[in-house]
């Protein structure tokens, strides 16, 4: 399987083999680009009926009002999905962490996330929840 790429706005998302997805943030989460990003993951999740998430946050600039809204409108009923957050500060911490609770409870996905100062021990974290799902 080779690896996918694409852009949307200035964050780059990467599909690499063994269901892995990348995703790396560059400045704020506008609107139509989260629901871009989340058509995106969605539409793997849904294919696959797992996911692993390695979502690098440490050089985004934050959501918007609206990009955040554009989360409500996921399909229901995602299958479970692993992600973990790279570089979040701690107040970012707090507000993903209601994100992924209200995107649980919409979804009715369960969603294990945790987060990491570095890729490679999210990655590791990953490969861990790659092997206990299999």
């Amino acid at each position: 399987m080779s690896v996918e790429e694409t852009w949307v706005g200035r964050h780059y998302v990467r599909f690499e083999p063994g269901d892995l997805l990348v995703m790396e943030f560059h400045g704020p989460i506008l609107p139509g680009e989260m629901a871009a990003l989340a058509r995106l993951t969605d539409e793997r999740l849904l294919a696959r009926g797992r996911l692993f998430v390695l979502c690098d946050i440490s050089d985004a600039g934050g959501f918007s009002h609206g990009s955040r809204h554009e989360l409500r409108d996921r399909p229901r009923k995602l299958p479970p999905h692993f992600v973990a957050y790279v570089g979040a500060p701690a107040p970012v911490r707090v507000v993903l962490d209601l994100v992924i609770r209200a995107t649980s409870s919409l979804t009715g996905a369960k969603i294990a996330h945790r987060f990491f100062e570095t890729q490679a021990k999210a990655r590791a974290w990953l490969e861990e929840m790659h092997t206990k799902a299999a």
